[in-house]
């Protein structure tokens, strides 16, 4: 998630709830004598606060083995941050992608060994995808959780992480969901900043949300405190203090603050999915190997 000092009502709602009795969601046919496990898969430290959250509390509170894994250390130390954030989001565990610093986050320039490469490189995208197969092979998921195909805030790691599941999903018989945010939403969130900063850009742009009528699947019902505080840890106040508090510490262009007035507006204890599928094989190389599906 972009470091967040750098760059009204609601309409009805017509999400899709998942199938299961109120406020007790089940996500899948799985006994209750099974362990399920989830396998929550992002980019950045800070990434599992603003887009799954309200998603692996619930899950924790329903029996759920929860495990984070994260493909950069971030920036300005914010790993440090990761084991605190997790206690409080019912995450069990957490780990990196694929192996240590083997990407790096420059602020979504793109520069080498960087995620956002991914997107114009088929090898390093390939490289994601297997390093997000390999953790679900070791794991087992039931359901794995990442950020949707638009990357929630547009920032391009984002968006290869999405792109690193989907092609992962080619191997992967293991259902998938990717956060968003809806427009309705930003356009309240927006709202509330602009009335504290007049005349100010808000947010980066980068932050659209998905049409407005766009079924998804929401998760909800779980204590909003603890994503506050999660928030906390990694930049102080930005979750607890009152909005109008918050206006002049951040910018008013900062993706980070603008979420958490979407937050605001829309709740803290609800997460919204859509559906991921099986990204499509390319098609082979004329004087090379099949891109058919591997038998892993």
């Amino acid at each position: 998630m972009p470091d967040p000092d750098h760059p009204g009502a609601l309409e009805p709602d017509r999400d899709r709830r998942l199938p299961g009795p109120p406020g007790r969601l089940k996500y899948l046919d799985v006994t209750e004598q099974q362990t399920r496990t989830a396998l929550v898969v992002h980019a950045h430290p800070d990434d599992e606060v603003f887009t799954t959250a309200a998603a692996t509390a619930l899950l924790k509170e329903q029996g759920w083995h929860v495990v984070l894994r994260v493909a950069t250390a971030g920036m300005h130390g914010s790993a440090d941050h990761l084991t605190a954030s997790c206690a409080l989001l019912g995450i069990d565990e957490w780990d990196w992608l694929g192996t240590q610093d083997q990407w790096i986050d420059d602020g979504g320039q793109s520069g080498p060994r960087t995620l956002a490469a991914a997107a114009t490189d088929e090898a390093a995208l390939d490289d994601v995808a297997q390093a997000v197969e390999q953790a679900a092979l070791a794991l087992n998921p039931q359901l794995i959780l990442t950020v949707g195909r638009d990357g929630l805030t547009g920032h391009p790691d984002h968006i290869a992480i999405s792109q690193g599941v989907q092609r992962a999903l080619r191997h992967i018989d293991c259902r998938a969901l990717g956060a968003r945010v809806r427009a309705q939403d930003v356009r309240a969130g927006e709202a509330l900043v602009q009335r504290l900063a007049p005349g100010e850009r808000i947010g980066s742009g980068q932050v659209t949300g998905c049409p407005d009528g766009t079924l998804l699947n929401e998760m909800s019902g779980v204590s909003e405190q603890r994503r506050r505080q999660a928030m906390d840890e990694y930049y102080p106040g930005l979750g607890s203090k009152p909005l109008a508090e918050l206006i002049g510490v951040h910018r008013a262009s900062s993706d980070g603050l603008l979420l958490r007035a979407v937050f605001d507006a829309a709740g803290w204890q609800r997460d919204r999915f859509e559906e991921l599928s099986a990204s499509p094989a390319r098609a082979s190389h004329p004087n090379g190997p099949s891109a058919a599906p591997s038998s892993r």
